[in-house]
């Protein structure tokens, strides 16, 4: 997931056949054979917003061209981040910019807020079934009849191979070891803060994180680090890590997927022991799309197994589905509910409310923090 990248500015196109907003389509949604749907679907189009980056890249070739393929629909995905609710606010409540839509906690809650998303009918999504319970344990009451679960993404821990450090604890950041060679998020700076959080293990979750008086401590453990230099986006992160000036990361699973494919030979990835902070990857049908049938089809499809299968297999993500097949690169990948709880702290809808009502506070406490790190 690329936090810093806003979503690409396009036009809403539309290949609408004759009479296609005036007639609803069969109710075919999991019950009918691919023929009948590609006849009730052909020509049709679909924009679904994906996140911004090597994300974006890897859901076009494993999710969209294959249901193209076997529908013979239109779908498009475009990358977005921090404007997705903004663009859908301004835009007519009937003519959405996209259909279908990613959001993690923070989007999530900040879209049901504004009533931006509709409801999911199970009985067109069969393969919800198959998803991991937790997807909805870490989910409050009102989200839970909202969207389906793709999967999600994690913070990991990075460290250069010829160091012979094994990735296998956070505490590793403030080794003597690492001292001057560590780097961390300064812009998404709440992921950094979870670090701490998730190590700490005293309060349920990251619960530690969503109050000023508790999260101090935490501020007080990264004001400890001793950082080559912070990055504020995956590039900075690249360029720190591949010049030498850093050796180990507080990185993300996309990212951290970059530099294990591209220099296989370089870098150690893995959540370490303590687990690690994560987001869910929940897909929404945005309120007035003109496809509405058409985007049941394609959140159905994005939980067959053998997209979920697909997108792993060129990721570093936990995928929803619990039959999924681990690629061999996904060292400790978690196969029960309870292996999930384990492994990934979400910060949760609630959560970001609370740090959203002080936000000013955490921001200029991370400044702090940052002031008395660097170099």
């Amino acid at each position: 997931m690329n936090r810093n990248v806003s979503i690409l500015s396009k036009g809403r196109r539309r290949f609408l056949k004759g009479a296609a907003l005036a007639v609803a389509m069969p109710a075919i949604i999991g019950r009918a054979c691919v023929s009948t749907a590609k006849a009730a679907f052909e020509g049709e189009s679909l924009i679904a917003v994906s996140w911004s980056g090597n994300y974006e890249q890897v859901f076009r070739e494993t999710v969209i061209n294959p249901f193209n393929a076997k529908y013979n629909t239109k779908a498009e995905t475009v990358g977005g981040w921090d404007q997705i609710v903004s663009q859908i606010k301004a835009a007519p409540a009937d003519n959405p910019p996209f259909d279908v839509t990613v959001a993690e906690e923070y989007i999530s809650s900040s879209g049901l807020a504004e009533n931006l998303y509709m409801k999911t009918d199970r009985s067109k999504i069969p393969n919800l079934d198959a998803v991991y319970p937790w997807f909805y344990e870490t989910r409050p009451d009102k989200a839970k009849d909202y969207g389906i679960p793709f999967g999600g993404g994690t913070c990991m821990l990075l460290i250069r191979k010829n160091l012979g450090i094994a990735p296998d604890s956070w505490g590793l950041l403030w080794d003597d070891r690492l001292a001057g060679k560590t780097t961390a998020d300064s812009a998404a700076w709440w992921w950094t803060l979870s670090v701490p959080a998730v190590m700490d293990q005293t309060s349920p979750g990251l619960d530690e994180m969503y109050d000023m008086k508790t999260a101090e401590p935490l501020f007080a453990q990264l004001d400890k680090l001793k950082v080559a230099k912070w990055f504020k986006d995956g590039a900075e992160q690249a360029n720190l890590l591949n010049q030498g000036e850093a050796d180990a990361a507080m990185s993300y699973s996309s990212d951290a997927y970059t530099f294990m494919t591209q220099s296989p030979d370089e870098y150690s990835v893995a959540v370490p022991k303590e687990g690690a902070s994560a987001w869910a990857d929940w897909y929404f049908k945005v309120r007035g799309t003109k496809h509405n049938d058409l985007a049941d089809l394609f959140m159905n499809y994005m939980l067959d197994k053998e997209t979920q299968d697909r997108f792993l297999s060129q990721s570093l993500i936990f995928m929803a589905r619990k039959d999924v097949t681990v690629p061999a690169h996904w060292n400790g990948y978690p196969t029960s509910n309870e292996d999930y709880h384990k492994m990934f702290q979400i910060i949760t809808m609630d959560g970001w409310d609370k740090i959203n009502a002080n936000y000013q506070a955490y921001d200029d406490r991370m400044k702090q923090t940052i002031a008395r790190t660097a170099g």
